[in-house]
This record gives C-alpha cells, sequence and structure tokens, in this order.
C-alpha cells in the first residue's frame, strides 16, 4: 500500500459566453479590452455556486469508485456561507459518512494548493477540492478574464495514480489582488508590477526549493501546472531558462481563470493525458507561493477513465447573448412580473428532519421486492412490506423523462421552468425540476443525470436551499 493522489475529478459549467460579446456590448466604454475579445469564458447558471460545482467535481472523482473518505476539505474564495460549514454541505451531497471531518479553507486563491501541500506532507487521507465562482464587474478585465469551475483531489493509501515528491511555499504580502469582506468584486493591481515583484522574485525560489527537496533540476520536470496570467508565466519561463513547451495549456481561452479551483483544473487537465513515470510541478500563486512535485505511476491510464474536464468542457451550450449573462449572475435586475415576488423562507427544523433525504437525495429500496423509491416511508408501495426498505441515494443514478412541461409564466431566472416526472430503474418516480436544458431540447425518454443545484434563495434571511435536478448527461 503507497500513500499519494489516488483519484481526481473536475467540473466546468455548460454554459459559455463568448468574450467578443462582451466587447461588442461594453467596447463604446472600454475600447482597451478589444486585445481579451477571443475565445469564451465558462459561466455558472443562476443555480450554481461554489458549493454546487464543488459536489460535481467530487462526484466526479469518486465515480465507480470504493474508497472510504475520511476527512473532506473545500478550498474557495467565495464560499455561499460565512457562519456553515460548507464542506459538511458538500459532504451531505457526496453522502459521506457522518463521521467524516470537514474543513473550509479560504483567504487566498491559493488556498486549495497550501492545503494540498499540507495534507501530502502529513500523509492525510482527504478528499479535497477547489471551486470558485468569482463575480466580476460589468465591462471589467476580471469580466473577460474570469471563469466559473471546481477540481479535486482524493488523497490516501492504495494504488495512487500520482506519487508526492516534494513541496516548497514562500509567503510574500504581495498584494496582487483583493476583496474585502461585504465586497463583490476583486480589486487588481498593476500587472507589470505584480509581475516584476511577485512573480519573478517569489516564484523561482519556490520552483527551486521543491526540486532541491526531491532531489531532480527543474529540466527533469516533464509538466509544469502553473496558476498565472500568460505574462507572468512566460516570465517565469524565460528566467529559469525552462521550454515553454513544458507548461501546461491554463484553460483560458476556453474556460477562462476559475480563481481557487484553476491549479487543481489545470492538474486534473494533465492527469487525464500524462503518461506513467512522469513528473509534474504545481505552483499556486497569491500573497506568496506553492510549489508541489508529484510522480505519476502505472495506475493512471485505468484509474482516470472518464474522469477530468474534457467531458465537462466538451459538453457547452454557446452564447452570445450580454444581458442573460448578466441577468444569471444578477448583475442586471429584470422585473419578472408579480411571479417573482414570492417569500422563500426555509423551515430549518423540518429541513434538519429530512436533510439527509434533501442533501443525499437519500431514498430507500425494499430489500423484500427491490423496489426503489423517493422518499423512504415505512411502507413499500410496491409491495406493501414494513421497515424493509435499505437507504439508497438516486444521485448517482441515471434516470429517464417520463413527462415535462415548459413553463413560460411561472418564474424561473432562466425561462422557460421546466419540471416534470423522472422514472429510475427499480420503480422510483420523482416530480423535480430540470436545469440547463435549452427550450425545446427534451423529449419523453430521454436520459438524465441528477445535479446538486441552488433551489432557490431567500433574499430575506440570505439563505440558500439546495436540491437534485436533472440535467443533461456529460458523455464524450
Amino acid at each position: 500500500m503507497s500513500y499519494g493522489i489516488l483519484s481526481f475529478g473536475a467540473y466546468v459549467p455548460s454554459l459559455r459566453l463568448d468574450r467578443k460579446a462582451v466587447f461588442e456590448a461594453v467596447g463604446w466604454a472600454t475600447p482597451n479590452l478589444r486585445g481579451l475579445a477571443s475565445g469564451e469564458r465558462s459561466v455558472a447558471n443562476w443555480d450554481e455556486d461554489a458549493i454546487t460545482m464543488a459536489v460535481e467535481a467530487g462526484l466526479d472523482c469518486l465515480a465507480n469508485t470504493e474508497f472510504s473518505v475520511p476527512h473532506i476539505c473545500m478550498a474557495s474564495t467565495t464560499f455561499p456561507f460565512s457562519d456553515r460549514s460548507n464542506s459538511g454541505l458538500v459532504a451531505d451531497a457526496l453522502n459521506l459518512q457522518r463521521s467524516i471531518a470537514t474543513e473550509d479553507f479560504g483567504g487566498s486563491r491559493r488556498a486549495g494548493t497550501s492545503a494540498l501541500s499540507r495534507a501530502l506532507s502529513n500523509s492525510e487521507s482527504t478528499l479535497m477540492i477547489a471551486s470558485d465562482c468569482r463575480e466580476a464587474q460589468p465591462g471589467s478585465v476580471q469580466e473577460m478574464n474570469y471563469g466559473h469551475g471546481s477540481a479535486c483531489v482524493l488523497l490516501g493509501e492504495g494504488k495512487p495514480i500520482a506519487e508526492f515528491l516534494s513541496s516548497s511555499s514562500e509567503h510574500e504580502d504581495l498584494i496582487d489582488q483583493y476583496r474585502a469582506n461585504g465586497i463583490e468584486y476583486d480589486y487588481s493591481l498593476e500587472e507589470r508590477w505584480v509581475r516584476e515583484e511577485g512573480w519573478l522574485k517569489i516564484a523561482p525560489d519556490a520552483m527551486q526549493g521543491a526540486a532541491s527537496k526531491a532531489g531532480i533540476e527543474l529540466s527533469d520536470i516533464d509538466h509544469f501546472v502553473v496558476h498565472g496570467n500568460g505574462g507572468a508565466v512566460a516570465a517565469v519561463c524565460k528566467k529559469l531558462g525552462l521550454e515553454r513547451s513544458r507548461f501546461s495549456d491554463d484553460l483560458k481561452a476556453t474556460c477562462g481563470d476559475t480563481g481557487a479551483a484553476h491549479a487543481f483544473l489545470m492538474l486534473s487537465h494533465v492527469l487525464s493525458n500524462a503518461g506513467a513515470g512522469e513528473t509534474i510541478m504545481l505552483v499556486g500563486f497569491g500573497q506568496g507561493v506553492d510549489a508541489l512535485i508529484i510522480k505519476t505511476t502505472n495506475h493512471l491510464s485505468t484509474a482516470r477513465q472518464g474522469r477530468g474536464p474534457e467531458r465537462f468542457m466538451a459538453r457547452r451550450r454557446a452564447t452570445n447573448n450580454y444581458t442573460f449573462y448578466l441577468s444569471l449572475r444578477e448583475r442586471l435586475s429584470l422585473d419578472f412580473g408579480l411571479r417573482a415576488e414570492r417569500d422563500n423562507r426555509t423551515s430549518l427544523s423540518a429541513f434538519y428532519r429530512r436533510r439527509r433525504d434533501i442533501n443525499s437525495m437519500l431514498g430507500g429500496r425494499c430489500s423484500n421486492c427491490d423496489a426503489l423509491q423517493y422518499p423512504r416511508s415505512i411502507i413499500c408501495v410496491s409491495c406493501g412490506t414494513s421497515n424493509s426498505q435499505v437507504e439508497e441515494s438516486l444521485s448517482g443514478l441515471t434516470g429517464r423523462v417520463k413527462s415535462f412541461t415548459e413553463d413560460w409564466l411561472a418564474y424561473t431566472p432562466s425561462p422557460p421552468y421546466i419540471y416534470g416526472n423522472i422514472e429510475f430503474d427499480g420503480g422510483a418516480n420523482v416530480m423535480l425540476e430540470f436545469t440547463d436544458f435549452e427550450p425545446g431540447s427534451l423529449s419523453t425518454g430521454d436520459e438524465v443525470r441528477l445535479a446538486f443545484r441552488v433551489k432557490d434563495r431567500d433574499e430575506k434571511r440570505k439563505f440558500h436551499r439546495y436540491f437534485w435536478k436533472p440535467a443533461p448527461l456529460t458523455r464524450l
């Protein structure tokens, strides 16, 4: 039994915003954005946030595995809750055991790489997820550059796909950007100053330190996974005398910068394509630098099947509708009429009593007749046997559309409001709200997966409710 990275996962929202459309909408006021108006960025749907994307990455990582997860941590700079265990909610959605230890890491875009460095150094068994859903002021450089997404790695003993060699960290309170409490948008400093004073003076020391601890040269490393803008990466590459081809794709042309998640997202992309015995250096930046070195093993090719960002990147819904994007991200307040005026107060006591049914989509399978139903009940709806149901989560099952309605009168931030009946093998039938489907794209009999999403938001009490929704399959 060896220790290292056992599995990995990623998630990128399906919606893509054409950067050219952004420039066409705001270029009259910000002509300096013309040079950034190429490619596209990922955009979270109205019902997605850092928690829902973290769940998606976790599901991708744990799919078809039987690994025990004693510890989960979530890194983000955009936690939906300041005083609630965000990682705990993710653990519930992943239907992990109640005895699991949960931790939230924030305060920097390198929160994920810092936590990973600590966990690898201490040989901790951990599901480590990084997820960010950063907002950007309309017409800003950040709006062009940012994207939304998540990624994760599972650490533990077994047959690792990558083993830890070394790590090195340099702390330096160089403020390249920041966001104060209660403020929606990041404030960024001048790029050249950050590159000259930050990247070129801090990153080389951490990178060389990690290589020295591993007993190798930087020239021996096959892949550099560096979370930074193109100019900074090019400058570091030149200073260290490294080949630019060894630096992995930053995914920004097709996804954008996903903040605290981006180093993990880039790593998952490399692991999806790397061969056995290859050395990877992961570099995180933000008020300092983390540099970690891992080496892939012969188990990588089999363990990575179906994992990573590729299938999510391929499943894209392109839009050039800038006002649609602004409305989804609540940057534009539209009048949706009287039907949008409702009080979404949550009874937290009732939620607590049914929390596993809701968060884990926990149904029951009858031990007498094998019928599956949701929610669980004392009496089996098929054979009538009492107390025969064994807990089973529907979250990982593929369902079929039995019936559906596209309602253009009911309120939803992304009309139409689509809802209907989903049936599962075993007999379970559940009426649910759909997500990520275009109008007219749904048919009865279509196969769907379940996605953990925001159900609604209580704006008076600032509470988010989550539930599972049918979404398109993510097959390559």
